[in-house]
C-alpha cells in the first residue's frame, strides 16, 4: 500500500468517528418511498424556515 492510500484511508476514519451510523441504518430500514416521503417533509421544514427568517427579517426592517 503506497503512502497516499494510507492517508486517505486515514482521513476516512477520521470522518467516521463523527458519523451517526444508527441514522444510517434507521434510514436503510426504510423503502424508497418513506425515505422520500422523509426527505420532503424535511424540505418542507427547510422552507417554512426560510419564510420565517424572511418575514422576521422584513418585520425588523420595518416593511
Amino acid at each position: 500500500m503506497m503512502k497516499d492510500d494510507v492517508v486517505k484511508i486515514d482521513a476516512v476514519r477520521a470522518h467516521m468517528r463523527d458519523i451517526d451510523r444508527t441514522l444510517l441504518r434507521e434510514n436503510l430500514k426504510l423503502n424508497f418511498e418513506q425515505r422520500a416521503q422523509k426527505h420532503l417533509r424535511a424540505l418542507q421544514m427547510v422552507e417554512e424556515l426560510r419564510r420565517a427568517g424572511k418575514k422576521l427579517r422584513q418585520k425588523s426592517d420595518g416593511r
